[in-house]
């Protein structure tokens, strides 16, 4: 699973440091290529309609026919070549994602005990730091050295890969979720949304993943222009700030994997909650110390984001065992919708070029969360 995961995150994260190389590979001004960036929104913001699959189908088999059409994705990538054909690679590459991610964490609420949780999620979540510091690095040399193509063409490879470990490594897990019966998927899908949807303790959950997101989200959306602004960095010196944001994400992660089960869950979320909101109230004051400075609250905030964000999945997975995959598809789409309400408040924000405003409708986010999730959600223990 933390091979496969990897690779699909690879191609999520590959795209932001070199899409000027991806726009003059496809002909395209740097404005056209962002907005296929968009495109992978599609499947965050569709995958309630995704995730009864592996409620009713099985996690492995969805597992298994993501990771197939994450391949179908690169092979129209690097066969392509043209605005059309990327544009439809970026959209299953969201789709392949919005497939996999819920399909994984109900395959880890079947398999591991909940005590246990924290540390396997923890050891998975830590291919989303692995896919920026081994993914940015080895694109970069194929890019170098074989052009625009080459790392979605490596990634059709990692992702049969992936396909094959999962098909002959990974043990079934029994079906917990509704069987498919004779109803139509439609009539399954809102059926099953109507009934999590009535549970406040999933209200909860889906508030506090938005308010989390969008807590960290609206500064680091402008993190390079604030850096750029205040500090003169040049490109190079933002792709070191870059891989210091990895490595603090890596750090979270393996801190997951060792407190989360130790401390609770419910306390470890508000552990990085709590974190998140006063390390965003202290980066303005850490931005007047220079450089080093602005990196340490940048630090700082992914760190209490990363942990907090990767002790709240574990909690999740209990919720509801019966529909394990369905809601973490919402879940999914509710930190989809995060991301596009903090570019459009983030943007906004920045005409006044503050960090420190940017910074305080951040902690004020974490802070709601924070109410939020302590009187509205107990921990199944």
């Amino acid at each position: 699973m933390f091979t496969a995961r990897t690779t699909i995150n690879v191609a999520a994260r590959i795209v932001y440091p070199f899409l000027p190389s991806l726009a003059r590979g496809l002909g395209i001004s740097l404005a056209a290529a962002s907005r296929l960036i968009t495109l992978r929104m599609v499947g965050g913001m569709i995958a309630p309609l995704l995730g009864l699959l592996a409620d009713l189908y099985g996690r492995r088999r969805v597992m298994q026919a993501a990771l197939l059409l994450f391949a179908l994705a690169g092979l129209v990538m690097a066969g392509g070549g043209t605005l059309p054909t990327a544009a439809v690679a970026f959209t299953l590459y969201g789709l392949a994602k919005a497939l996999y991610d819920p399909a994984l964490y109900a395959y880890i609420g079947d398999q591991v005990p909940y005590r246990e949780r924290g540390r396997v999620t923890g050891v998975i979540e830590l291919s989303w730091s692995g896919a920026w510091l081994l993914g940015v690095p080895a694109s970069g040399f194929l890019i170098e050295h074989f052009g625009w193509r080459a790392p979605w063409a490596a990634l059709i490879a990692l992702g049969l890969v992936g396909l094959a470990l999962t098909r002959a490594g990974l043990p079934p897990a029994p079906r917990s979720g509704p069987r498919p019966g004779g109803r139509p998927l439609l009539t399954s899908i809102v059926a099953t949304w109507r009934d999590l949807l009535r549970r406040p303790s999933v209200i909860v959950l889906l508030m506090t993943s938005l308010l989390l997101t969008l807590a960290i989200e609206i500064p680091f959306i402008v993190y390079g222009a604030w850096l750029e602004t205040a500090f003169g960095l040049s490109l190079s010196a933002l792709g070191l700030a870059s891989t210091v944001v990895g490595l603090a994400e890596a750090t979270a992660e393996l801190g997951a994997t060792v407190i989360t089960d130790r401390l609770g869950k419910k306390r470890s979320v508000l552990v990085g909650l709590l974190s998140l909101a006063a390390s965003l109230m202290a980066l303005p004051w850490l931005s007047r110390l220079g450089l080093v400075g602005a990196l340490s609250g940048v630090i700082l905030m992914m760190l209490s984001f990363e942990f907090g964000l990767v002790s709240l999945l574990p909690l999740a997975t209990e919720l509801a065992p019966e529909a394990r995959a369905s809601l973490f598809s919402l879940n999914a789409m509710s930190m989809s919708l995060s991301r596009v309400l903090a570019a459009l408040i983030g943007g906004w924000l920045w005409q006044w070029e503050s960090i420190a405003l940017q910074a305080g409708v951040g902690a004020a986010c974490a802070l709601v969360g924070t109410v939020l999730f302590a009187r509205g959600l107990t921990e199944v223990v």
